[in-house]
C-alpha cells in the first residue's frame, strides 16, 4: 500500500484552518500556509498523508458530519462524492490515472500517472529528482552549472537534451516539447526564477512550480515531487534525514547568546563584495547573525561593509586570489572580519533554488568557521562527504568540490 505523506523540518508557526488554506505567492509563504499539508487532492483531512482516514472523511462529507475541505475533491471535478472516494482508493493502492495536485505557485496541475518521462528546468527540480532516485525519468534537463555536486555526482546529465533555463528567455519550447514529456518541473515564478505558466502555455505538458523555502527547507519541493514520481518513502527519508543533521547543529548554536555570535555578510560570487546574500538561513542556523537590513542582490558599497563592520565574510565559491584581494584591500582594513584574517570561501547556496546538499552541508561548514572551539570534534570533511553521500549516493563530493573551490580546510 503506498502512502502519500509530507512532514516539515521548521516547528509549526502558524496554525492552519482544516477548511480554507491562505494563498501562498512563493515558496517561503507556500510552505509557512501548508506546512503539515499535504497538497495533493484527496488529503481530504488535511493531514500529511492520503490514507483511509481520508476516505472516512470524504464519507463525513457526503453525510454531512464534516465540513469541505480544499484537497476533499480528489477527483477534482467540482464535486464531492463516491467518485472521490474510489479516486482517494486508487491513490493508496498506487493505481491512480492521474494525480492533482497545488504547486508552488498555487497553481491547480493535473498530471498522468504514473509519471515516466521528465523534464526539469531549474537546478533544484534536477538535484531533488537525483536525491529521489528518479533520474532515470529525466530525459531533458537545465544543464547542471560548475557550481553544484551534481557534475561530480551525476556528469551523465550533460549528455540530455538542455533544455535550457526555466525563463521565457532561455527555455528551448521546440526541443522541451519533441521529447514529449509526461511533466516539467521548473522554478516557482513567485522567487523571480521561473514561468512555469508560459511554459505549460507553450508546450501543453503539465508543469508544476517547485522551488526552495527559505529557512524552511524542502519539504514541499520533495512531498510534491515524491508524490508524482511515486518516492514517497525517499522523500520522507531525505525530510527525517535533515532535520536530524540540522538539530546536531542548532542543538548547540541556539543556546549561544547574541551577543556571543559573530556578525556575518554573506557575499555572491565576486571578489568586489559588492552583491549580498541577504538574511540567510545557514548563517543562522550556524549561529551567526546576518548584518542587519541586507536583502537578497542587493548592492554594497564599501561604505556599508565598514558600517557594518562585520566579524566574517563569506564570499560564494571564492578563489584564493579573491580572498586576498579582500584582506589587503586598504579601504576595508579597519573591518573586524578583514582585520582578524576571517573572509572565506563558503558553498553556495544562498539563492532561492539552490540543492539542498549545499544548505545542509553549510550549516555544519559555517557552524565550525564561527565557533572552531565548541565545534572542535566536528569533521567538517566527513561530514559534508556523508550528506552528499546520502542524497547522491557517491562517496568524496564534498572533499571534491572543498578541493575545487577553496572551501577552508581544518587540519
Amino acid at each position: 500500500m503506498r502512502e502519500i505523506f509530507s512532514g516539515t523540518l521548521i516547528p509549526v508557526l502558524l496554525c492552519l484552518s482544516l477548511v480554507v488554506m491562505p494563498a501562498a505567492a512563493d515558496a517561503d509563504s507556500f510552505n509557512r500556509a501548508y506546512k503539515d499539508t499535504l497538497t495533493v487532492y484527496g488529503n481530504a483531512n488535511l493531514d500529511d498523508v492520503i490514507d483511509e482516514y481520508d476516505i472516512e472523511y470524504v464519507q463525513g462529507i457526503i453525510n454531512g458530519t464534516e465540513d469541505e475541505t480544499q484537497f476533499a475533491d480528489a477527483n477534482y471535478d467540482g464535486q464531492i462524492d463516491d467518485d472521490d472516494i474510489a479516486q482517494i482508493e486508487l491513490i493508496i493502492a498506487d493505481e491512480e490515472d492521474e494525480l492533482t495536485i497545488l504547486d508552488m505557485d498555487n497553481r491547480t496541475v493535473t498530471v498522468p500517472m504514473p509519471v515516466e518521462r521528465i523534464i526539469a528546468t531549474g537546478y533544484g527540480s534536477i538535484h531533488t529528482l537525483m536525491q529521489l532516485g528518479a533520474e532515470d525519468k529525466i530525459i531533458g534537463c537545465s544543464h547542471p552549472d560548475q557550481w553544484s555536486a551534481l557534475p561530480y555526482a551525476a556528469p551523465e546529465l550533460d549528455d540530455l537534451p538542455d533544455t535550457g533555463g526555466p525563463s521565457k528567455t532561455n527555455f528551448n519550447v521546440e526541443l522541451a516539447a519533441s521529447l514529449e514529456p509526461d511533466v516539467i518541473f521548473s522554478c516557482s515564478s513567485g522567487g523571480g526564477f521561473g514561468d512555469v505558466d508560459m511554459i505549460s502555455d507553450k508546450t501543453q505538458v503539465p508543469t508544476i512550480a517547485v522551488s526552495s523555502g527559505e529557512g524552511l527547507w524542502f519539504v514541499d519541493e520533495l512531498r510534491i515531487i515524491g508524490a508524482i514520481t511515486g518516492n514517497d518513502d525517499r522523500a520522507r527519508d531525505i525530510i527525517d534525514y535533515t532535520k536530524e543533521k540540522v538539530d546536531e547543529i542548532a542543538e548547540i548554536t541556539s543556546k549561544i547568546p547574541d551577543e556571543d555570535k559573530p556578525v556575518v555578510f554573506a557575499c555572491g560570487c565576486c571578489k568586489s563584495l559588492t552583491t549580498s546574500c541577504g538574511t540567510t538561513p545557514e548563517i543562522e542556523l550556524a549561529g551567526g547573525l546576518c548584518v542587519p537590513g541586507a536583502a537578497w542582490g542587493q548592492q554594497v558599497s564599501k561604505e556599508q561593509i565598514i558600517k557594518w563592520n562585520p566579524d566574517v565574510i563569506v564570499i560564494q565559491w571564492a578563489s584564493t586570489e579573491w580572498i586576498e584581494e579582500v584582506l589587503s584591500d586598504p579601504v576595508l582594513q579597519n573591518v573586524n572580519a578583514v582585520k582578524n584574517g576571517r573572509v572565506y570561501s563558503t558553498i553556495g547556496g544562498y539563492w532561492g533554488d539552490a540543492p539542498l546538499d549545499q544548505y545542509m552541508a553549510s550549516v555544519y561548514y559555517l557552524a565550525k568557521l564561527f565557533y572552531p572551539d565548541e565545534f572542535e570534534g566536528l569533521d567538517v570533511e566527513e561530514e559534508g562527504n556523508e550528506i552528499w553521500e546520502h542524497l547522491y549516493g557517491v562517496d568524496g563530493l564534498y572533499t571534491e568540490m572543498a578541493e575545487e573551490y577553496n572551501f577552508y580546510r581544518w587540519d
